[in-house]
């Protein structure tokens, strides 16, 4: 569902966040040949390339080298290969093309992909974002001149900028240490401006920001370095691979292709895969590196169609296991190997939880942790309301179990290790009906896993799906295991008269349902539709592409405030809406606050009265509650309203309640108001603070808020009622189970002395019988 590697750069992050402006270019080849490419509804580079590379009659292939635009021409021709922007837009140039006019046979573009201040620090990092500390310094600086400044950083990584981050740094420099964005674009350079013979070193007090950063460094000089904190415009960070964990040092790798030549390749200046795969790529054998067909890992493929030897990849005698880091320490007798995933992290502490689940976001509701020593504790989700995985980490780990949560080792998850070292096994499981602990993978109950290279108690929520299959398993029941996970595909069978196929559908619509399949079957899996975002260029024209926005499906929402657009069908010419007044919507909105409070109404009926005919009381009789619900909103609906205009009461627009204390809604009295004022009917609804729709609001926090809400407030009491009696079920429980076993051993202990009676007594039966015969006897 995520770590794909081929993800490209959004043209509205380009030019350090300025962006491009959507419109046509005029790419001309050498043959003289020229041609228009409508560059209006380019989301992304890719999209930028596809089109260029689509256009007929045109003899020029579009590529991507690290942060620029290259063009190919293939004519043969003479004349100059060129770009320009049209109609006085600024497109070409935007996209650091507008530059080229050259007879060369290719030209690349200037860098469009670069840091800047506006930069989002969640952005950095291929989207994981800085984890910044929640107290205490972030960073600890020693300055040559033997002094020392603890840097603290008070910024919400989801919401900051690069520039907010390095001003923070500045500030609490001091005028003795300046960070800013380093020459190359891509780094952060730190200097120390003191003098002195001590060295200068960046350390972590708190948190990880220095090593995320590659800056945990001790110099001779005045200056640190970051590591590289931004790709190319198709390319991931090797420090995204490895779940986040990177690759470590890389250094040089062999490479024999099936024609038996061989040819070393150093790896070592490699910061992206992209790196990676050009330089396999000028090794000089017959070898091409490319991204593997499910986008997460990289192929090695034989060119030379020979079978001589075997196509194989080892380690170099450097120490540095680069092949084995890059899973590609093979030999096989086929034409290409595949390093399998490469596990590119796209869970982190600063995922989003309204982006969770494919972009269905998280219901938040209630989970129990009971660790492997017994001690349990719920975490209420919905009264933390929390807004990234970070939030529910640090919950977990604040929660008083002894259970240590962390995004896992691949990259795609939340791990929670059991510490408590008991006999018994974690179990997270969510109450009532609650979802959230399934929805993030970590409902269940904890098993060895292998974590750091120590076998460990816990529940890897990765969101991986994965299966196994055996010999015997045909594919109908690899069809019936996909279908049984958590619905992210569905799994159907094609029966033709030769054989079947097997065909998945992605359950979620838009560029988050992307899922692939990476299978040791050989399945031969193809992409027949690619998952894609809908597109509206909003404010569109002939020569300009406006806004570009997108949608997981074919509805577009507060484009223009209050509006919902549906899109019915493409259109490549701009589409005019006209949006009139409507009061039918109104009456619709209000008819539903009646038909709603009168169900309300109905439950209080029955839940919250005395029915003297059965005598019996509802469950919710002489609550208090109840009684404020129905106060509540029976003022609301009855009383006077000031500050909002000249309509004081909702009774004004039709709204009143007969004599059951239930609502009714007479829409004549509604349309001669809009009819009249509309404006006044307006203001009485929807003006800050004083207006019909604050107040219902007011009081709809004020009894169901999810921060302090009155229901909220007695559900979590009654929550913690069941969990207290629960806790005093289980040490119950736990006694009587004492006390069974204590029982049972008396039981045993008073059968062991019952049976040595027994067999005293009939020894001494035995004696007076000897007696008896003997006196006989005599």
């Amino acid at each position: 569902q995520g770590g794909f590697l081929d993800q490209s750069v959004s043209l509205d992050s380009l030019n350090g966040g300025a962006g491009v402006a959507r419109g046509s270019i005029r790419i001309s080849d050498r043959s003289g040949a020229s041609q228009t490419v409508d560059l209006r509804f380019a989301q992304t580079i890719s999209d930028v390339v596809d089109s260029i590379n689509k256009i007929d009659g045109l003899q020029v292939v579009a590529s991507v080298v690290g942060d620029r635009l290259k063009l190919t021409d293939t004519s043969s021709g003479s004349a100059a290969l060129s770009v320009s922007d049209v109609s006085g837009g600024t497109t070409a140039a935007d996209l650091g093309l507008s530059a080229i006019s050259t007879t060369a046979t290719s030209a690349t573009g200037t860098s469009i992909q670069s840091l800047a201040k506006r930069t989002s620090l969640n952005s950095l990092l291929d989207n994981r974002g800085l984890v910044l500390p929640t107290s205490g310094p972030a960073l600890q600086v020693s300055l040559r001149s033997g002094e020392t400044l603890n840097v603290s950083i008070a910024l919400g990584t989801n919401s900051a900028s690069l520039g907010d981050l390095l001003s923070a740094i500045n500030t609490a420099g001091e005028g003795k240490l300046q960070a800013r964005i380093a020459s190359d674009g891509k780094s952060l350079e730190f200097e120390d401006l003191t003098t002195g013979s001590n060295s200068f070193a960046i350390s972590n007090p708190n948190g990880t920001l220095a090593k995320t950063l590659g800056i945990n460094q001790t110099v001779s000089g005045s200056t640190i370095t970051s590591d590289q904190l931004l790709s190319g415009l198709n390319d991931v960070l090797l420090s995204s691979l490895n779940g986040g964990q990177g690759l470590g040092t890389l250094g040089k790798l062999t490479i024999t292709d099936r024609a038996n030549v061989s040819a070393t390749v150093d790896l070592s200046a490699a910061k992206t895969l992209g790196n990676v795969i050009d330089t396999i790529n000028q090794a000089g054998n017959g070898v091409r590196a490319q991204l593997n067909r499910s986008r997460t890992g990289i192929e090695i493929v034989d060119t030379t169609g020979s079978t001589t030897t075997a196509l194989t990849v080892a380690n170099f005698a450097d120490s540095t296991d680069t092949a084995t880091k890059l899973q590609i320490a093979k030999s096989v007798t086929a034409d290409s190997l595949d390093s399998g995933s490469l596990n590119k992290q796209w869970i982190s502490e600063n995922t989003l939880l309204k982006d969770w689940n494919k972009g269905q976001g998280l219901s938040l509701g209630s989970v129990r942790f009971v660790d492997s020593a017994g001690k349990q504790s719920t975490l209420n989700l919905n009264q933390l309301a929390p807004k990234t995985v970070g939030d529910v980490i640090k919950a977990i780990n604040n929660l008083g179990v002894n259970v240590e949560a962390s995004i896992n080792e691949t990259g795609d998850g939340i791990l929670l290790v059991d510490k408590a070292g008991g006999s018994a096994q974690l179990q997270v499981a969510d109450t009532g009906s609650s979802q959230s602990a399934k929805k993030l993978g970590i409902a269940g109950t904890a098993a060895n896993l292998t974590v750091n290279d120590a076998t460990v108690s816990g529940i890897d929520g990765s969101r991986t799906l994965r299966i196994e299959t055996t010999a015997t398993t045909n594919v109908a029941a690899v069809a019936e295991k996909i279908n049984a996970l958590d619905g992210t595909v569905s799994a159907n069978l094609i029966n033709f008269g030769s054989g079947v196929r097997l065909v998945l559908n992605g359950s979620q619509t838009g560029a988050a349902g992307r899922v692939t399949i990476d299978s040791d079957l050989n399945l031969g899996f193809s992409e027949t539709v690619t998952a894609k975002d809908a597109l509206l260029a909003y404010g569109a024209t002939e020569s300009s592409g406006g806004v570009l926005v997108s949608s997981a499906t074919n509805q577009f929402e507060n484009i223009v405030d209050g509006v919902k657009l549906e899109v019915l069908a493409t259109s490549t010419t701009p589409v005019t809406i006209a949006v009139n007044k409507n009061s039918d919507g109104i009456a619709k909105q209000l008819r539903t606050v009646v038909d709603q409070y009168n169900k309300v109404r109905d439950k209080l009926k029955t839940d919250a009265t005395y029915d003297e005919t059965t005598k019996t009381a509802g469950i919710l009789f002489g609550s208090s509650s109840a009684l404020r619900i129905d106060l509540a909103y029976g003022k609301l609906f009855s009383g006077q309203l000031s500050g909002a205009g000249s309509i004081k009461s909702i009774t004004q627009l039709g709204v009143s309640l007969n004599d059951q204390g239930r609502l009714q809604f007479d829409e004549s009295k509604l349309s001669a108001a809009l009819e009249n004022n509309a404006d006044e009917v307006q203001e009485f609804f929807t003006k800050a603070d004083t207006g019909f729709s604050a107040r219902a609001k007011a009081i709809s926090d004020s009894l169901a808020g999810i921060k302090g809400g009155a229901l909220l407030n007695r559900n979590q009491s009654l929550q913690a009622k069941i969990d207290q009696n629960n806790l005093r079920i289980a040490n119950m429980n736990l006694r009587l189970e004492k006390q069974r076993t204590q029982l049972l051993n008396q039981f045993y202990n008073l059968e062991t002395s019952i049976s040595k009676i027994r067999n005293n007594l009939t020894a001494i039966n035995s004696i007076s019988t000897g007696f008896s015969n003997a006196t006989t006897t005599r």
